[in-house]
């Protein structure tokens, strides 16, 4: 299969779950034979940008190709397009579709706006695939950030959807009647899991403290346990109010985030997730469980499903209500319900203080996550993407909304665009004299 991921976000280097999941998706169908490529974007635009990750990527090993617009390399077997530095993403999304004619477009909530999915939908023949793994980007249900009739009407033209849990697809089933299911998309890391946990260990650890993760909970346990060692590993979601919190405790340590989780986990004694909205599926649970690290993760969305049944899945009171705005971040501004922490107390003091204790949950995490890793295959994923395409496209767009060729025209910068108009306009005045 021809497949191509349109990913609205950084592919690679990242840090955010559902763009390590994506990566691995495609690494894993790439090694399955098929021709993968992937269009994605930098976090903020511009000369220095382009420079730099092309810089980054060098010292990683990895060679770059540099056009006018956009980075080229190859990662995993996958053909990775990156847009740098060009004036429009939008066109430049539609160009490159056209260009790879491929036979499965996938998409997914990193994309709430439907930058990529739109244009995608615009193609004639690909199968176009949706993939859901954070609800509050959906645009139905309780517990999106911004419910639109009309980006939910859109999601209904696509050929599929594929959830990372089971509660995800059916709350998609449920509040909207999409045609969602449950197949692994999030994929382990293939790496050796070391056994990193340690009732020794430096620190009690969270991962993207901010508001919808849990921020509050885990400060609460910090001002708890005085005499503790935490970390906090600021990512997406850590805005500059979070980071004057975190600092201004002094028993806080601020890691900076990395490619290899192993570099943090290898000095996490506890892992706390204590996320507040509906979490569609922490992939940090099961890469702690995986090295014997014990997880703190709360009862929201499909964290239980994370857990695989492992102690303390514990209770929050979750975010019921989004703002109509966003942070400095782009993150959908929440109203954080007041929490009750002492059960966190006391599972954590509990953690701390039993030896027996943490080494038996440490064990039994890790060969529960390790069990679970071993299961899952992204077979089932390419069977479905087989069978979609043995039936009709879903939605065909009509013909005067489909892409064309873009006007040499537009790849002109707007100076020059200006310029054009000027020489044109004189040049029609000439030949009516």
């Amino acid at each position: 299969m021809r497949i191509l991921l349109a990913h609205n976000s950084p592919y690679y280097p990242s840090f955010g779950g559902g763009d390590k999941s994506n990566r691995l998706l495609m690494a894993a169908l790439a090694a399955r034979g098929h021709h993968v490529g992937v269009l994605a974007r930098v976090a903020k635009f511009g000369p220095d940008v382009h420079s730099g990750l092309a810089h980054d990527m060098e010292q990683r090993g990895i060679g770059v190709r540099s056009h006018s617009e956009e980075l080229q390399f190859t990662l995993e077997g996958v053909d990775v397009r990156v847009f740098t530095r060009g004036t429009s993403l939008r066109a430049w999304i539609s160009a490159r579709m056209q260009e790879s004619d491929p036979e499965v477009i996938l998409t997914s909530t990193d994309d709430p706006a439907h930058l990529m999915l739109g244009p995608a939908l615009q193609l004639d023949k690909a199968r176009v695939i949706y993939l859901v793994r954070a609800i509050i980007a959906l645009p139905f249900g309780p517990a999106s950030s911004l419910p639109s009739s009309t980006r939910s009407a859109v999601l209904h033209r696509t050929d599929g959807s594929v959830a990372v849990s089971e509660y995800v697809a059916q709350y998609a089933r449920e509040w909207d009647g999409l045609d969602t299911i449950h197949i692994p998309i999030s994929l382990p890391d293939r790496s050796i899991f070391p056994e990193l946990g340690r009732f020794d260990n430096c620190f009690v650890t969270m991962v993207n403290p901010c508001a919808g993760k849990g921020l509050v909970i885990f400060l609460a346990l910090v001002r708890h346990f005085p005499e503790v060692r935490f970390a906090a590993v600021p990512t997406w979601g850590t805005t500059g109010a979070d980071m004057a919190a975190l600092r201004a405790l002094p028993n806080i340590t601020i890691l900076q985030p990395t490619d290899n989780i192993d570099d943090i986990l290898r000095q996490t004694r506890v892992a706390v997730v204590p996320s507040l909205w509906a979490e569609a599926r922490s992939r940090i649970i099961l890469e702690a469980m995986a090295r014997a690290i014990p997880v703190l993760a709360s009862n929201v969305g499909g964290m239980a499903e994370a857990m695989l049944g492992m102690d303390y899945v514990l209770p929050v009171n979750p975010v019921a209500r989004y703002r109509p705005y966003v942070d400095e971040l782009m993150v959908p501004v929440m109203d954080i319900p007041e929490q009750d922490p002492r059960p966190w107390i006391e599972a954590l003091g509990h953690l701390l203080t039993d030896r027996v204790h943490y080494c038996d949950l440490s064990a039994r995490s890790r060969a529960t996550a390790l069990a679970y890793a071993r299961s899952v295959t992204v077979e089932p994923f390419e069977a479905y993407l087989k069978d979609r395409l043995r039936v009709p496209r879903r939605y065909h767009a009509p013909v005067h909304a489909r892409p064309t060729a873009a006007h040499p025209v537009h790849s002109l910068s707007p100076n020059k665009r200006r310029l054009l108009a000027a020489r044109l306009k004189q040049r029609t005045k000439t030949d009516k004299e």
